[in-house]
């Protein structure tokens, strides 16, 4: 699917106006539809990648105000960074970064709405699971939502809290919580070298809380999409060159099903959180 500076497009794609980004979409389809989910917890599994891959764990509330996104990238050159992103609440209530680690970079973005942006340099490896908590909270004052990336640092081998960013609130529900069409994508942001092989696998919870998590098990996409290892995946490349990507990752006794042109909805299994990062969830820590 070709898409022209769609919402997850990059800072650096979005500096050059005729790029056109080259994507393919998952749709979370949560069981619970009417729940006001304040909790997300991601993970993703990057099988093969190339340069200027973006693989967006979540897009909530897309369009909406203070809608945001967060995921990873492969910059190209060996570089790899996470990037957590909110929109505007409006033309004139503006998001802040009110809380960044000593490794994030922030600043206001433009040409896809306008918002705050974070980036933080990091060495995510191909087979690794990259794990990711967004959570909502009201600030002392009740007039800001607080929205909160922490990801877990393989190297460091603990939870990094990225940044916090800040938006009025504004009684749109879309400040408050996560919802309206969540969904992930892999977009192949300067439309490079389509032909070689990017796969990755997605997997999603939502909640109010680490403790009522729900794991998404249904979803739709579009392009080259499907179930590998009962998670959802996205994959761009030939054939050719993703078939042994495939098979090298199935693994015995799991399925690989690919989306038929047209499939509405697919369905995993269900994946309980475990009990470990239930706990590490409850007792992140906080930046100064």
């Amino acid at each position: 699917m070709r898409t022209c500076l769609t919402i997850g497009t990059t800072l650096a794609a979005l500096s050059v106006a005729s790029t056109c980004a080259y994507g393919q979409h998952l749709w979370w389809k949560p069981t619970s539809t009417d729940k006001k989910f304040t909790c997300l917890y991601g993970e993703i599994e990057v099988l093969s990648t190339n340069k200027f891959i973006y693989y967006c764990g979540c897009t909530w509330w897309p369009g909406a105000p203070a809608g945001g996104y967060t995921g990873i990238q492969d910059q190209g050159g060996g570089r790899h960074n996470v990037i957590f992103s909110i929109w505007d609440t409006s033309p004139t209530l503006h998001p802040s970064i009110v809380e960044q680690e000593s490794r994030t970079q922030g600043s206001r973005f433009g040409g896809e709405g306008t918002g705050a942006h974070t980036h933080l340099d990091y060495d995510w490896k191909l087979g690794k699971t990259y794990r990711y908590y967004v959570t909502k909270v009201q600030d002392a004052t009740q007039a800001n939502t607080l929205t909160k990336l922490y990801f877990y640092d393989d190297i460091l081998r603990r939870w990094v809290h990225e940044a916090t960013i800040s938006n009025p609130n504004d009684g749109h529900v879309s400040v408050t919580t996560f919802g309206g069409g969540l969904n992930g994508f892999l977009e192949n942001w300067m439309g490079e070298e389509r032909s070689k092989p990017k796969l990755a696998l997605y997997r999603m919870w939502l909640g109010t809380s680490p403790r009522d998590m729900e794991n998404v098990t249904n979803g739709g996409g579009d392009g080259k999409w499907g179930v590998l290892n009962d998670s959802f995946y996205l994959a761009e490349g030939d054939d050719s060159a993703l078939e042994p990507v495939f098979a090298k990752a199935l693994r015995p006794h799991s399925q690989l099903i690919k989306a038929e042109p047209g499939k509405g909805i697919l369905t995993v299994k269900e994946r309980k959180l475990p009990g470990r990062i239930v706990r590490e969830l409850e007792k992140l820590p906080s930046l100064p």
